[in-house]
């Protein structure tokens, strides 16, 4: 079942496609990894400790992994990297024996620039300048509870989009401060990541919360210890 985009329409999770991959030659295949290898370099982006000494930011990424999130095989990764490669949109350093390769996502030189000015006539007159936001006229003149409306809306879709994707399959979704808080209450936060990748993947169960879910199976399986009740309990008696 498909649903038509609306004003009030929250967007699902998507990729980011850089339009310099369109003059490129490379296969489908290895565009989408480009996509999702930059996606999980902009995840790396947002939280600390994801930069070398030169300030580069890098990524782990097993070959594995992107093997089940493209379900493609391991071969094809293989060569789809080796594309990326020799094009200079990545730089992967080895770690050595039994640890993934540190992989760099990279940009042509003139990635940045503004393609998008060399419009018709008519394009031209409807093409916002500098920074400024492009709405249509109807828009200008809405109502201000309408407007407030359109500006929740937009906030709750930027919060969702806030959300990265985690795990082997791609589909836990947390925001950095549910990552933050999941990395401070549960230990092995990395395995029940993977649990619920897992889960959700082979079930199609779907969970409100990804970062609650995870807390509470980790409350689940570690319940809090008793005996500071019972010591709490025998000093009161004393």
């Amino acid at each position: 079942m498909t649903e038509f985009l609306t004003v009030d329409t929250n967007l699902p999770p998507y990729l980011v496609f850089p339009r310099f991959l369109l003059d490129m030659e490379l296969n489908e295949t290895t565009k989408l990894l480009y996509m999702i290898l930059l996606d999980r370099a902009r995840l790396s982006l947002r939280n600390e400790g994801w930069t070398d000494a030169s300030g580069h930011v890098f990524l782990y990424f097993t070959i594995e992994a992107m093997s089940n999130v493209l379900q493609k095989s391991q071969m094809t990764i293989k060569t789809s990297l080796a594309a990326l490669e020799s094009k200079g949109l990545i730089l992967r350093k080895r770690q050595g024996a039994g640890h993934p390769n540190q992989i760099y996502v990279k940009f042509p030189k003139d990635a940045f620039r503004e393609t998008d000015r060399i419009l018709s006539p008519r394009q031209t007159e409807n093409c916002p300048y500098d920074r400024q936001d492009s709405f249509p006229e109807t828009d200008r003149k809405l109502s201000g509870n309408k407007k407030e409306r359109k500006k929740n809306d937009l906030s709750k879709r930027e919060s969702q989009e806030d959300r990265s994707p985690y795990g082997n399959f791609q589909n836990v979704f947390l925001s950095a401060k549910e990552l933050e808080n999941v990395r401070q209450t549960v230990p092995n936060w990395q395995d029940y990541i993977e649990r619920l990748s897992g889960y959700i993947a082979s079930t199609g169960k779907q969970y409100q919360n990804h970062a609650a879910t995870i807390i509470s199976w980790a409350l689940q399986d570690n319940p809090p210890s008793r005996q500071k009740f019972y010591e709490s309990e025998e000093y009161e008696t004393l």
